[in-house]
C-alpha cells in the first residue's frame, strides 16, 4: 500500500511541476473530417490501427516538457501503449529531479515482464522511455503496483476509451497514424 502511495504522489508531483498547458483547445477526439485526426471515439473503439498522441506542458524555471505517446489498438483494447515523456532544460538541478522521479517510480515495475522503460540523459535532457504490452503483461501484477482505482484496466483490458478520457483532461491530442 505504501508503494502505491507513493507512486500516486510521485506522478502527481510530475504532472503538477510540467502543468497541463491551456486545455481549452486541445480534445482528444473530435468529429472533425480532416486528414489524420480523430473523427469519432466510437469508431475507435470499434476498429483497430495506431494513434500517435502528444502532450505538452507549462514548467517553472526553463523547464520545456513534452509527452509522446504511440497507441496500438484493437477494438477499445490498447495492445500496446509506448510513452516518451521528455524534459529539457539548461539547469541541470532540475533534470536530476526529474531523472530521480523517473528512477523512483521505474523501480516499483522492476521485474515487471512486459513493462519495460529506461532513462535517457543528455546535457539538456531527461526522457523516460515506457513500452507496455498490454497483451502479455501481467495484469494482476500491475494492478497491485497502480491500484485498481483510476485505471484504464476493464475486465482484464486496458480499455481504449478510457485512456482517451483520462488523457483528454491533460489536454492530450491524438491523431491516427
Amino acid at each position: 500500500m505504501k508503494k502505491i502511495s507513493l507512486l500516486v504522489v510521485c506522478l502527481f508531483c510530475i504532472f503538477l511541476i510540467t502543468g497541463c498547458g491551456d486545455m481549452s483547445s486541445n480534445t482528444t477526439a473530435s468529429k472533425s473530417s480532416n486528414a489524420g485526426k480523430i473523427k469519432d471515439i466510437d469508431d475507435l473503439t470499434s476498429s483497430s490501427g495506431t494513434l500517435t498522441c502528444t502532450r505538452e506542458g507549462t514548467a517553472s524555471d526553463g523547464v520545456m516538457p513534452s509527452f509522446n505517446y504511440y497507441i496500438t489498438y484493437k477494438n477499445d483494447n490498447i495492445l500496446v501503449l509506448h510513452s516518451v515523456e521528455m524534459i529539457t532544460s539548461d539547469n541541470s538541478e532540475s533534470l536530476d529531479q526529474y531523472e530521480e522521479a523517473y528512477k523512483k517510480i521505474n523501480t516499483y515495475y522492476k521485474g515487471l515482464n512486459y513493462y519495460d522503460s529506461e532513462i535517457k540523459r543528455t546535457s539538456d535532457s531527461v526522457a523516460r522511455d515506457t513500452v507496455i504490452n498490454y497483451e502479455k503483461i501481467d495484469i494482476d501484477k500491475l494492478l497491485e503496483i497502480e491500484g485498481e482505482e483510476d485505471n484504464i484496466i476493464k475486465d482484464g483490458k486496458a480499455k481504449l476509451a478510457m485512456w482517451l478520457e483520462f488523457a483528454s483532461k491533460f489536454g492530450t491530442t491524438c491523431s491516427e497514424a
